[in-house]
């Protein structure tokens, strides 16, 4: 599961990563912070990668927090 942390995200530009996610799964509104389908999303990791905006959470860990 990737997590979007909005502390790291500048939110005031269109993000550059969104169109490096090959099966698009990354979208945004405005300048806000981006925004993960985890539906959609494969967990390549390619954002995690290139942004520390988007952090990887593993399954077992965001069910303990209750996310």
């Amino acid at each position: 599961m990737i997590k979007v942390e909005e502390k790291f995200c500048p939110q005031n530009h269109p993000c550059p990563i969104i169109r490096y996610c090959p099966v698009g799964a990354i979208s945004q509104i405005g300048y806000s912070a981006p925004i993960v389908n985890n539906e959609k999303c494969t967990n390549c990791q390619q954002c995690v990668d290139m942004c520390r905006t988007f952090q990887f959470v593993d399954h077992s860990q965001a069910f303990a927090e209750g996310k």
